[in-house]
């Protein structure tokens, strides 16, 4: 069984019902995408460029796989051809459709294609923020293009459809940077869902993903909280009274998503790219973490005698717990620091534990992602012992700037109030405790604060047990400033209430 038609009538006297789907498959064209079951292609016709999405027999196999997992399976063309529909008829801009075709009742055996027009002088969201377009735009154009973006989805879930694979590759902006009113389409709707009303759920997951593609181009706070005000169309009191549950939702899924790939390279047994900052490699007892341009041959044999490392730089710290050594190297400095177990005790409680290097990376991430800045890891190293991992090493680049707690002794009038309360916001985002908040713990430059010692960092899964621990965070930091008057009055009646 065939189901054929065409809308455009150059297309629909090239082809005809009875080759269509062979000679569409086969045709000369520039293959954009290309997965084991489905190709994307770009073909011209007198001079005109369309693109067709060729969905091939999926089979029992992927069908029940994908249902085992919970998951809605994706057969054919015919879901994205259903959702340009959908969102054609009540005016969201989208591509035009310009064929579709499919033969075959068993779904899994059952071929499609689509064929929509190509989106002419346009530019995805991710490219115009690689090329450094975005760059050009205005105060007044960048707002209006947070605000167009948010009016855009607000309208797709309103009208009972999610996309299901909402990142900012899949709106396109038309490719002219002096916009007043930009123009936006939404594209890639093969896994789209359609409903009378979009669950919480999805929504979550839409907006989620979206934010998510966005954190690595310094979306910031202020851009977040006016997407989110135009979605809802609220004011701010109102998006923090009404919808804070779902800020939270949207927030969580996104840092999440965009953590993972990193998270994951830290564990053992994951391949590194050519593309990614750091190596990693296993060797005897020992697994390194490593940031691509240090130079570790150097530094390695140090790292295992402590006498030797003592006697390399100023000894910062050496406590039974860790050992703290600052070097110079020509005109770089670095801080080489050492876990250690302290007796069997402490090794036994410490099985299942990850160590506090690894614990200080995943949360220098974190703090990253959520536009905290830290010290920059240059080495992560994990010595294994018959348990587990015993003694490990961090080794992070020497801040530019000055101690806050040494500023606040020689400025007691310095005024860094604005940076303290930006910090403990960005901590709620992403719902983390520092462990051990003070003056001696941030640094402060041109660019604001800078926190290390964050191997006590943890991020709370529930709300109450992270409200507890960072309470105790804003206590340590109102102790630490205690003897300036001034900024401890104005922080604890912003952090406390009181």
């Amino acid at each position: 069984m065939k189901n054929l038609y065409f809308l455009d009538k150059k297309l629909s006297h090239i082809f005809n019902e009875f080759d269509s789907f062979e000679r569409l498959k086969d045709m000369d064209g520039e293959i954009f995408r290309k997965y084991e079951r489905r190709t994307t292609k770009r073909f011209q016709v007198n001079e005109k460029n369309y693109f067709i999405k060729f969905h091939g027999p999926v089979g029992w196999k992927e069908i029940l796989k994908n249902i085992s997992q919970i998951k809605t399976p994706v057969i054919g063309a015919q879901r994205e051809y259903e959702a340009l529909n959908h969102l054609a008829k009540r005016g969201i801009q989208c591509p035009k459709i310009k064929g579709f075709g499919k033969k075959g009742l068993n779904p899994a055996n059952s071929s499609s294609f689509l064929i929509t027009e190509e989106l002419y002088e346009t530019v995805s969201l991710e490219d115009f923020f690689l090329q450094g377009l975005y760059k050009e735009l205005t105060k007044r154009q960048k707002i209006n293009l947070i605000k167009k973006s948010a009016s855009l989805i607000r309208s797709m879930h309103l009208s009972g459809l999610n996309h299901r694979d909402l990142y900012l590759c899949h709106i396109h902006i038309k490719n002219d940077p002096n916009f007043i009113e930009p123009e936006l389409y939404l594209i890639d709707l093969h896994r789209a869902q359609i409903r009378s009303k979009v669950p919480i759920r999805w929504l979550v997951k839409d907006l989620g993903g979206f934010f998510h593609s966005c954190i690595q181009f310094g979306f910031s706070e202020r851009d977040f909280y006016r997407f989110m005000m135009t979605y809802y169309e609220c004011s701010f009191a109102s998006l923090i009274t009404n919808h804070f549950f779902m800020i939270e939702k949207i927030l969580d899924r996104a840092f999440k998503m965009y953590l993972a790939p990193a998270i994951r390279n830290l564990s053992e047994n994951t391949s590194t790219s050519n593309e990614d900052r750091y190596a990693q490699f296993q060797k005897n007892s020992r697994r390194c973490f490593i940031d691509k341009n240090f130079d570790f041959a150097e530094l390695s044999e140090y790292l295992f005698d402590e006498n030797l490392l003592i006697g390399l730089g100023e000894v910062i710290k050496n406590e039974k717990g860790h050992l703290i050594v600052k070097v110079k190297k020509e005109d770089k400095i670095f801080y080489i620091k050492k876990y250690r177990i302290k007796n069997l005790l402490h090794g036994i409680s410490r099985l299942f534990k990850r160590t506090r290097a690894y614990n200080s990376c995943v949360s220098t991430l974190w703090l990253n992602a959520a536009g905290i800045k830290t010290a920059k890891i240059l080495l992560l190293l994990e010595k294994k012992g018959f348990l587990g991992s015993r003694d490990s090493f961090l080794v992070t680049e020497g801040i530019k700037g000055e101690r806050l707690d040494r500023l606040l002794e020689l400025n007691a009038d310095l005024d860094v109030f604005s940076n303290i309360v930006a910090f403990f916001k960005r901590m709620n985002w992403i719902r983390f405790s520092h462990g051990d908040v003070k003056t001696s713990n941030f640094f402060l430059n041109e660019t604001g604060l800078i926190t290390f010692d964050l191997d006590s960092s943890k991020r709370r899964f529930f709300k109450f047990s992270h409200v507890k621990a960072i309470s105790k965070d804003k206590r340590r930091i109102l102790k630490s400033i205690k003897n300036h008057s001034r900024l401890h009055m104005k922080l604890s009646k912003t952090l406390l209430g009181n």
